[in-house]
Formats: structure tokens, sequence, C-alpha cells
């Protein structure tokens, strides 16, 4: 048992959580935190900004062991009325934001001599469509794959890549709208019968950046209460 409890230890771990300032990444520093972490919790900023401010994160720390991205950028449009600025808008929010994090990570993972763990996290929409949300899904959907390929990058250094990819969780009531059938399935087809919230996820963001995770990379973890079994 004592060994088990280990897996779940971030004591002296210097972590990183970016966009701690949305639920997402509030939930996880806070479980971090009661993990034991040596812990920076960075606010969203715009995608060109993510890199420097990851960056400096890291240099005030002294290093770093884990990352987790945490931000969102959600949009629900019909196709034909999407715009231009709207794609660039949220594959800047979703994507590029997590590319830039991560790649200023394993930068300096890899100046450390290698090791550590990543964890993004994203949307079950990535892998999984609905109406109006084109653009969403395939932001996520290339977070989806950026973790799937780095992970194969960085393995041999030592280095995790995992996502957490989220349902409907009960921060996200701003997009659901009840009189719609088909946003209102997104939390009647789950098992549970209930939006997510905080207290799922934190406890699966401390395993993925602790000894646990072990083996495990390149996986993208649905926390969606059995959501995508109906989707």
């Amino acid at each position: 048992m004592a060994g088990q409890l280990e897996h779940f230890d971030l004591t002296d771990k210097r972590c990183v959580v970016f966009a701690a300032d949305k639920p997402a990444g509030a939930s996880i520093a806070t479980a971090f935190a009661e993990a034991g972490a040596t812990l920076v919790q960075l606010d969203t900023v715009p995608a060109a900004s993510v890199g420097q401010t990851v960056t400096a994160a890291i240099e005030s720390l002294g290093g770093i062991a884990v990352l987790v991205w945490a931000s969102d950028l959600f949009l629900a449009k019909p196709f034909v009325d999407v715009a231009p600025g709207d794609i660039g808008e949220v594959m800047m929010g979703n994507f590029a934001s997590a590319f830039n994090a991560a790649q200023s990570a394993v930068a300096k993972m890899l100046e450390q001599g290698g090791g550590g763990n990543i964890v993004l996290v994203t949307h079950v929409l990535g892998e999984r469509g609905l109406p109006n949300t084109t653009v969403y899904s395939a932001a996520h959907g290339a977070v989806h794959n950026l973790v799937r390929a780095l992970a194969q990058e960085v393995a041999p250094s030592h280095i995790s890549v995992n996502a957490i990819a989220l349902g409907w969780m009960d921060w996200m009531s701003d997009r659901l709208d009840e009189n719609d059938p088909e946003a209102a399935r997104a939390v009647r087809f789950t098992m549970a019968k209930r939006a997510g919230d905080g207290q799922d996820l934190g406890p699966m963001a401390v395993w993925l950046a602790g000894s646990g995770v072990g083996f495990v990379t390149g996986q993208i973890f649905p926390l969606d209460g059995g959501l995508t079994q109906h989707l």
C-alpha cells in the first residue's frame, strides 16, 4: 500500500500548471499542491506568448519535472457560419498554445538531461464530433495527435506525454443549451448521468505526473463518464 501511495506523491517535484485561472487548471493545481508539488501556476496568455511564459516559470523554479497545459477556447457555430478568423483563433487558443507550452517544457527537460512528464488537458470532441463544433473538434484533434507524435519523439529521453480528454464538466454549463437535444445528450448519455467536476480531474492528473505513470505514454485518457461510448 505504501508503494502505491508513493505514486501519488509529488513532493519536491517542480511543476508548471498553465491556465490555472481556468477551472480545469485550477482543479489540477489544487491537487498538485495537496500532493506536495513545488508549483508555479500560470494564467492563460495568447498562444504567441505561451512559450516565453512557460520558460520564465521554469527558470523561476530552477528546472521542471512536470508540465500541465489546461487551456480551452470553445466555439460552437454552424459550419457555414465559421469565419476565417474563427479558425485561426480557435486553433491558436487550443492547438498552438499546447504546442508552444510543450515545446518549451521539452527543451528544458532535454537540457536537464531528460526525464519528465507532460500532461495536456483536451476534450473528447477531438476524437468524436458533434454538430456545430467543427473547428473546436479539429483543434482538439490536433492536440490528440500532438500527444501521439511527441510521445514517440521524446520517449527515448524518458519524457512521458499523455492527455486527459474531458467530457462535459460542471463548469461547461455555458455551452450546453438545455433546449437543444444535441447538446443535452452530452450529459444524458454519460453512464454516470452527471457532468464531471474538479474532484474527478485532479487525481488523474496527479497520477500522470507521478512515478506511477511508468510505462504509459502517448495516451489519451477520456474523463467523460462513459460519454464516448454513446457519441
